[in-house]
């Protein structure tokens, strides 16, 4: 049977979730509206941003911070920018902050960063950890397990180190740098980065058209960072869709009587049929008797 082996994590957001423990504290405390959005780019090789977005506040004496080491570790130093109206529920609150994830001064692996929204209605927070990049495989489509011929299907190896969709938030803390993510078809040795025809890759996702046999195979989610590399792997098969067959047309009351009649009414005809043959037949054979007669020669006795 067909299949696709999947590795999925679904994380499920509620209005103000606490998440799994880790170590015996809590990953994040996040509001799928508010957040805190943790993103990270590179200004340098050596340098990395990290940026946290609160949003639609409505206290105005909320306050961002960036703290090392967790929502009660050591404060860093951060830009904070403030726009939108607290009075109005629009007050967006923006901290930057910046470390060496290479080269003199890196980092070193395994470094938490937490990005701390504090208001009336609560302290929110989410942490960032450098080291491995969390390759995470998601099934996008079709929703379905099986994969037919022509079907198009997405794979998806989320960076979530950028991405700040709340209902894609992970629980757990992201990795920075956010990794590159590549795919490859039937990975064995060396990453060549090699693709069956109709295989596209655009911002790490992977998208097939046209599902056909030269896509049979696995394919490998290769996400790298200055820190390490990592995997995660899809099996794709893709096989014949079920056959529709047109429903079964039971005849109604009407067509059935229908029917029958003209059944009867057919043998009732080739019954008569044969029966005027028989009378026809009987009557020309005796009329041929009739009229055959015995004319005598000159020769008989008189």
């Amino acid at each position: 049977m067909a299949y696709i082996v999947q590795n999925v994590r679904w994380i499920c957001l509620c209005l103000v979730f606490a998440s799994t423990l880790h170590g015996g504290a809590k990953a994040a405390v996040t509001d799928p509206a508010t957040g805190p959005f943790i993103s990270d780019s590179k200004i340098t090789d050596n340098t990395l941003e990290l940026k946290c977005i609160a949003q639609n506040l409505s206290d105005p004496t909320a306050n961002i911070t960036w703290l090392q080491g967790g929502p009660d570790g050591t404060e860093l130093n951060y830009a904070i920018t403030s726009v939108g109206d607290a009075a109005a529920g629009t007050l967006k609150l923006t901290a930057t902050t910046s470390l060496n994830v290479s080269g003199t001064g890196a980092v070193a692996k395994g470094t938490n960063y937490t990005c701390k929204v504090e208001r009336g209605a609560g302290t929110l927070w989410q942490t960032v950890v450098t080291g491995d990049p969390t390759t995470r495989l998601l099934q996008l489509a079709p929703a379905r397990e099986k994969l037919y011929y022509g079907d198009t299907v997405v794979l998806a190896c989320p960076n979530y180190g950028t991405n700040s969709d709340p209902d894609t938030l992970p629980a757990d803390p992201l990795p920075v740098p956010s990794p590159l993510v590549e795919w490859m078809f039937n990975y064995t040795d060396a990453w060549t980065g090699f693709l069956p025809a109709g295989a596209t890759v655009d911002n790490g996702i992977l998208t097939i058209t046209n599902l056909g046999d030269i896509h049979d195979g696995e394919y490998t989610c290769q996400a790298t960072n200055v820190y390490y590399t990592n995997y995660a792997f899809k099996v794709v098969q893709v096989e014949m869709a079920p056959s529709t067959v047109a429903p079964t047309t039971t005849p109604n009351e009407g067509n059935t009587g229908a029917i029958v009649g003209g059944v009867i009414g057919g043998l009732i005809g080739a019954i008569l049929l044969g029966v005027l043959a028989y009378f026809g037949y009987q009557h020309y054979t005796k009329s041929q008797k009739g009229t055959t007669k015995y004319s005598a020669a000159a020769s008989d006795a008189v």
